[in-house]
C-alpha cells in the first residue's frame, strides 16, 4: 500500500512538474522572451568584461559607429560586477526594456560607483528572434569617470 502511495506520488510530482514546464512553452510559444533575456545577459556580459567590438552586434546598426568610438574612452572603466532587473515586455513583444546597474570604477580615481542604464531593445525585422539595443553607453561611462 505505501509502495503504490509512493509510485503515485512520484508519478503526480513527475506530471505537475511537466505541466509548469509546458505552460511556460505556452506563454512563449516562439521563444521570444527566451531570446531577448539570452541577447541581454550576453550583450550586458560582453560590456562587463570590456569587449565592445564583440557587444557591439546587439547594437542597432544605425548606432554602432557611434558605439564603437566610446572604446577609447572605455579603457579607462573597469566593471566588477552587474545586476539585471526584472525585463518589462512591451504589449507588441517586440520591444522591451531593461534595467541594468553596473558596478564599476575609473583607473583614474580607484573609487567603485553604481551606475543604472535602461537598455532599449527591439526586435529585429531582419532576423527572427534577434534582438538589438540601443544602449546609453556613453552615460554608463560618464557615470564612471565624470565626463
Amino acid at each position: 500500500m505505501v509502495r503504490k502511495a509512493l509510485i503515485f506520488g512520484l508519478a503526480w510530482v513527475a506530471f505537475a512538474s511537466t505541466g509548469c514546464a509546458l505552460l511556460g512553452e505556452l506563454a512563449d510559444p516562439m521563444g521570444t522572451q527566451k531570446a531577448l533575456e539570452k541577447a541581454q545577459r550576453h550583450y550586458t556580459e560582453l560590456v562587463r568584461w570590456g569587449e565592445l567590438e564583440r557587444a557591439s552586434e546587439f547594437v542597432d546598426p544605425a548606432l554602432q559607429a557611434e558605439y564603437l568610438t566610446q572604446a577609447e574612452a572605455f579603457h579607462g572603466v573597469r566593471f566588477t560586477d552587474f545586476e539585471s532587473g526584472k525585463m518589462q515586455m512591451g504589449e507588441d513583444r517586440q520591444t522591451a526594456t531593461a534595467l541594468v546597474v553596473y558596478h564599476a570604477y575609473s583607473t583614474a580615481t580607484l573609487v567603485e560607483k553604481s551606475i543604472r542604464e535602461h537598455q532599449q531593445w527591439y526586435r529585429d525585422k531582419e532576423g527572427f528572434n534577434e534582438w538589438r539595443v540601443r544602449p546609453q553607453l556613453r552615460q554608463v561611462i560618464g557615470g564612471v569617470t565624470g565626463r
